[in-house]
């Protein structure tokens, strides 16, 4: 036993002069979370904001000056473009003068004095479905206010829909992110999504690294066995993976200001598992590549589809049947459900109890598989 940690003493030693002599990469380990973080939190955002509106107003009351006032004043739009008429509608939207083109029609503050409901005319460009159904939800949300009935016109389809003033008002409360802030959501997603890009493809490239220069073939000579070699290149990435979830955390909390709800012990011993289960999916990357081409594309191939199917960007209850339950083999959707839960809704062990065992499940299974590739691999 002595001897036995002895040996892994030594390889994870070995392995943290082979991570400091490579300065390199070791800066774009520590400044890779941080521009991934910038990048993910200013641009992949589902806000839409200065939308560009033009309004045709027939009315030119006080009214009606109030209401366009309070869209602007909405932080949602701004005025683009002059109109004249409803006939510059099709001119403003071919020539991307405004995305959003607003007619007031001439007795708009009659009946609104009279408390009788008024239609105003919205037509937008939908060329871009997201942004067209974010600003139409917006005009809505800030026209109820005035008791007024929007007339939305698709441009694309060429058909017309009334959104009425309800009778009940509502006045809605988000939980969990009551201000709605995207950055909110993808912070968590974005801590887990870096965690598994550096150590899985670090870890496959650290072995082939190995086998490249022929010093596997040394190791593999001495007494050393499979899972002490393994335990060796694997604990000092586990500290890399740590410092790469702190610099996250660190950045998250204090420049785009998301707090943690939850536990912070707890989130640190739930990463401990799926930083696990990336080391076994590295390992196992390394285990099936021969050169570092190979295991980059390899790694990339395991990264992609779970970005893709595990909730990071696209809701799954949005995807077809078939393919919700492809996510469930995706480790990476429980480490987001579980960084979600604790960052947002400040969910305990009883609520993550679930996804803590399955990713327990998914370490065991993949090291447990990697242990056998390279026991291959040594005979």
């Amino acid at each position: 036993m002595r001897a036995s940690l002895a040996r892994i003493v030594q390889v994870i030693w070995k392995e943290v002069i082979q991570i400091r002599r490579d300065r390199r990469m070791f800066g774009i380990v520590l400044m890779m979370p941080v521009l991934e973080l910038f990048i993910f939190g200013y641009v992949v955002a589902t806000e839409v904001d200065d939308i560009a509106l033009a309004v045709c107003d027939y009315s030119q009351t006080a009214e009606s000056r109030a209401y366009v006032d309070q869209l602007t004043e909405s932080g949602y739009f701004r005025i683009a473009a002059r109109c004249a008429g409803v006939n510059d509608t099709d001119r403003i939207l071919d020539h991307g003068q405004a995305k959003l083109v607003l007619a007031i029609p001439p007795d708009f503050a009659e009946l609104l004095r009279r408390g009788k409901p008024v239609q105003v005319m919205a037509a937008v460009d939908g060329s871009n479905s997201n942004t067209a159904t974010i600003a139409l939800a917006y005009l809505e949300q800030v026209t109820l206010s005035q008791a007024v009935d929007v007339q939305l016109v698709d441009k694309s389809l060429g058909v017309t829909a009334t959104a009425r003033h309800p009778v009940v008002a509502v006045e809605p409360r988000a939980w969990f992110n009551p201000e709605l802030r995207s950055v909110n959501f993808m912070v968590p997603a974005i801590t887990c999504v870096l965690l598994m890009e550096s150590l899985v493809i670090l870890t496959a490239m650290a072995i082939v690294r190995e086998k490249e220069h022929g010093t596997m073939e040394q190791l593999i000579v001495t007494p050393i066995r499979a899972f002490e070699l393994i335990v060796g290149k694997a604990v000092p990435f586990i500290g890399l993976g740590y410092i790469n979830v702190a610099i996250v955390i660190l950045v998250g909390a204090f420049w785009f200001q998301v707090p943690i709800a939850g536990s912070l012990p707890l989130l640190l011993a739930l990463t401990g598992l799926f930083i696990v289960t990336c080391l076994g999916l590295g390992l196992v990357v390394s285990a099936i590549s021969n050169t570092q081409q190979q295991a980059s594309m390899t790694g990339q191939f395991v990264l992609l589809p779970s970005m893709f199917f595990s909730g990071f960007m696209f809701p799954i209850a949005s995807m077809p049947p078939v393919v919700q339950t492809m996510t469930y083999v995706i480790p990476l959707r429980y480490y987001i459900s579980i960084s979600r839960g604790i960052f947002l809704k400040g969910a305990g062990w009883a609520e993550l109890r679930d996804e803590a065992l399955i990713l327990a499940v998914y370490g065991i299974a993949i090291l447990v598989l990697a242990t056998i590739f390279f026991r291959k691999e040594i005979r």
